[in-house]
């Protein structure tokens, strides 16, 4: 997807078909809403059509990446702008060295959490505003936005409860966790042939089954 097509305005560009070309996919939502497994059950179903996959995750996904999680996610704390630019910092080296190359070499990408989370935590929830931190993260990526991004919803007490994680942003209020999934559904709203909303509170293997049906409408 183009820079110039990633602003909202209710006009996606037409996608390539499915099969034709290696795709970009990311996969967003709260933690433990369930993304991360189902960015691993899509891997795997890819994998098996035999199709060369590229699985990374943000931040990270690199060892300067890595190094910026830790910083962002266990560091002290920050301004909402210095976590923005950080995160930033962070997909600007995973999309450089990681996914352009792998997309160049006709690999599919997969990637969990990518610019939208970037709108949703800090752009609406934070409240830096969604274009300010669109620029910021085109910017950084050179303009490198997925294919399709299957966002997974469930209850934010519910993924509260499941999370495993307890890093500086899981340790928000409840309130801010209701104010990400808002702003997750949004979004949603503001790109809706770009971003798929899935309901995460079902089985897995049923919900991957849903979303291996939504990609293969890519046309």
């Amino acid at each position: 997807m183009r820079a110039d097509e990633a602003r909202p305005s209710g006009h996606d560009r037409p996608h390539a078909p499915y099969r034709t070309a290696a795709v970009f996919v990311t996969f967003e939502g709260l933690d433990g809403s369930g993304k991360t497994t189902q960015a691993e059950l899509l891997a795997d179903a890819f994998r098996s059509e035999g199709r060369e996959v590229v699985a990374t995750r943000e931040p990270g996904g690199t060892p300067l990446g890595e190094e910026l999680r830790r910083l962002v996610l266990e560091g002290h704390e920050m301004s909402s702008w210095t976590e923005a630019a950080l995160f930033a910092a962070a997909r600007a080296e995973l999309a450089s060295r990681v996914i352009a190359p792998a997309l160049q070499a006709g690999k599919d990408v997969i990637c969990d959490r990518y610019i939208d989370s970037s709108l949703a935590y800090q752009g609406l929830a934070r409240g830096l505003g969604v274009d300010q931190v669109l620029e910021l993260n085109l910017v950084a990526t050179q303009g490198l936005l997925p294919d399709r991004t299957l966002l997974v919803l469930v209850d934010p007490e519910v993924a509260l409860a499941r999370s495993r994680s307890s890093d500086r942003i899981e340790r928000e209020s409840l309130d801010f966790h209701r104010a990400v999934d808002s702003a997750y559904r949004e979004l949603a709203a503001m790109f809706p042939n770009r971003i798929v909303a899935v309901d995460g509170s079902r089985a897995a293997a049923e919900i991957a089954k849903e979303i291996r049906g939504r990609l293969r409408e890519l046309s």
